[in-house]
């Protein structure tokens, strides 16, 4: 017995140290440590370097390998699966045999299903419409009414599995085997949180050109998803849910994105291209171009064009431009351009321009520009320029200019400049033909002048050219302009004036002033061809008779200019050479003369 053991034991160490050899001879290949270290050297003479120090050959069909391609490489100590993973990008598989290593192209990925329905847990009825996705593998499903479900799944198992439904909570299970049929997961209900950003993510889709171009199962699905997002380099798609994400594009950011008919992602951190258009759920940067329209859920930072339209539903920092309109929900940091409209629903800090109107919903400062109308809700500090008409609600700190109106409902500081001008409180200057203001502590040149409360009259006066006059003076204490015409009495000596100017009053005291009036006139005189032209210096003391009632009276400068020396019969004959003046040539004049008479204040005292 002792001698049996004592072979057994034999035999067992001569078995040993025959196999020990042949295993060392035998390595597994692809651990063996190698070093390689070339630069721009030929596929095939690496290959030839790692086969010699790792004592062993390859074999491989030369037109499935590269063997000319360029490649550097330096690794030290490295096993031989590693260099060649390195190597040949992992696009290759290999296999041992004896002192040979294959290598063989990488095997083409499995396609299984995976199958069943979702219940709700409390009422066991089929939960329709529910999400059913993998994180990992970027594939998902929309249960129909009955709660089934079918994916295609390429790649290795297990695979983890979520269901998601607006109103339940999220449910996650692992499927271990290929070919899972019938699966049954069950789902409760949860109470709705309306996180803000969920709510705006989903924005997008629910507006009028989402519900257009996004199927009901493809925005389902996005409400469901709400908060799983993922981050990839690229994508191409045909039209939403057609492309490389699938309908899970929904939830990936890209950093470049190339959309044929349209495409609805997650956002854009890069360039995002679309022969039609681009719609997002969260946030776009960088750069968005559309051929037709580009709806952004989130914010826009970076350049943003549509031949159509842009809506962002949060801000804009950046260039916007639209064929037609731009839209922005928040605040605009930046240049909006668009053909028609362009709209900041809250601030613009920059530039506006349209071919038709600008609208600002809150405040700004910058410029707007548009063809027929600018409008401002809040306080705007800067420039506002239209072909039609200028409004600021509140505070209007800058320049209106317009072809047609220029309001200011608050204040305005500033110059406005159009046919007719109106400012609640004027702190500026208003020039047009027609200017308005409740009340005024600037200058308002036109034609016409309203100024509520302001010092504004009606006078009747006689002077030594004709004893019936008429202005209508308009204004504040500070500055008024004057509209002014006037007539003789009877068939003899007859003349009629007209014309404009402006004046000031000084306080003297409660019930005094002395005022100062520069006029311009033109006398008819028979011939409206030869009309001459009067101007006129004049000065008066105001003495207030009751709070509306004032006498005045004083002196004035004439300067006459004609060209007509001819007196046509029945008309008044000038210069008033009776009066003294000073000798100004021969189509000059002057003379010093004399008004007085009443002026009715109609307007409340500024």
């Amino acid at each position: 017995m002792i001698w049996t053991f004592t072979l057994s034991r034999g035999i067992k160490l001569a078995a040993i140290l025959i196999v020990i050899p042949f295993i060392a001879r035998t390595q597994n290949i692809l651990n063996k440590t190698v070093s390689v270290h070339v630069s721009r050297q030929p596929v095939s003479s690496v290959l030839k370097t790692v086969s010699e120090q790792g004592k062993f050959y390859f074999s491989y069909n030369s037109n499935i390998i590269p063997g000319d391609s360029l490649v550097t490489l330096n690794l030290r100590e490295s096993p031989v699966k590693q260099v060649l993973d390195i190597l040949f990008k992992n696009n290759y598989q290999y296999k041992e045999k004896g002192e040979y290593l294959i290598i063989l192209p990488a095997p083409k990925e499995k396609t299984s299903y995976i199958s069943g329905r979702v219940f709700d847990i409390e009422t066991n009825a089929p939960a329709d419409y529910a999400s059913v996705y993998s994180r990992q593998l970027l594939i998902s499903d929309l249960t129909d009414d009955d709660g089934r479900f079918r994916m295609r799944v390429k790649g290795s198992f297990p695979v983890s599995l979520t269901v998601s439904k607006v109103g339940y909570g999220d449910t996650t299970i692992v499927v271990q085997a290929e070919e899972s049929h019938d699966l049954k997961i069950n789902i409760s209900t949860r109470a709705v949180d309306l996180d803000p950003l969920i709510v705006r993510y989903s924005e997008g889709a629910s507006t009028w050109l989402g519900r257009l171009f996004l199927s009901a199962r493809l925005r389902a699905q996005s409400r469901n998803i709400s908060k799983f997002f993922v981050a990839l380099p690229y994508q191409a798609s045909l039209s939403p849910g057609l492309g490389t994400h699938g309908r899970m594009s929904s939830q990936v950011v890209n950093k470049f994105s190339l959309n044929l008919l349209g495409g609805y992602t997650a956002g854009v951190n890069g360039v995002e291209l679309a022969g039609g258009f681009n719609m997002s759920k969260k946030d776009v940067q960088y750069v968005q171009i559309a051929g037709a329209f580009n709806v952004v859920s989130g914010y826009v930072k970076g350049v943003q064009i549509a031949g159509f339209l842009n809506h962002v539903l949060d801000s804009l920092q950046g260039v916007q431009v639209s064929g037609f309109s731009g839209n922005v929900k928040k605040a605009v940091h930046g240049v909006q351009v668009s053909g028609f409209l362009s709209r900041s629903a809250a601030a613009l800090h920059g530039i506006q321009v349209s071919g038709a109107a600008g609208i600002v919903g809150g405040e700004g400062d910058g410029v707007q520009v548009s063809g027929a109308y600018n409008h401002a809700a809040d306080t705007f500090h800067g420039v506002q320029i239209t072909g039609g008409v200028n409004f600021a609600k509140n505070e209007m700190d800058g320049m209106q200019l317009s072809g047609v109106a220029n309001i200011g409902k608050t204040e305005v500081k500033g110059f406005q400049l159009g046919f007719m001008n109106y400012a609640k409180r004027l702190k500026g200057v208003q020039l047009g033909i027609v200017n308005v203001a409740d009340s005024s502590a600037g200058l308002s040149l036109g034609l016409i002048n309203i100024i509520k409360k302001s010092n504004s009259n009606v006078s009747v006066y006689a002077n030594e050219i004709v004893p019936i006059n008429l202005a209508w003076k308009m204004g504040t204490r500070k500055f008024y302009s004057m509209l002014i015409g006037g007539t003789t009495t009877g068939s003899q000596h007859k003349a009629y004036t007209f014309g404009a100017g402006i004046g000031r009053e000084f306080r003297i005291n409660k019930n005094l002033d002395l005022f100062t009036e520069i006029t311009s006139q033109n006398i008819y005189l028979g011939s409206w061809e030869q009309i001459p032209s009067i101007y006129r210096f004049q000065t008066a003391l105001n003495l207030k008779l009751s709070r509306r009632l004032i006498l005045f009276a004083g002196p004035t400068f004439s300067v006459y200019q004609a060209d007509q020396h001819e007196v046509k019969e029945g008309y008044k004959s000038f210069p008033l050479n009776k009066y003294p003046g000073f000798d100004m040539g021969s189509k000059l004049s002057s003379w010093f003369g004399w008004q007085g008479g009443l002026s009715f204040r109609y307007a409340k005292a500024d």
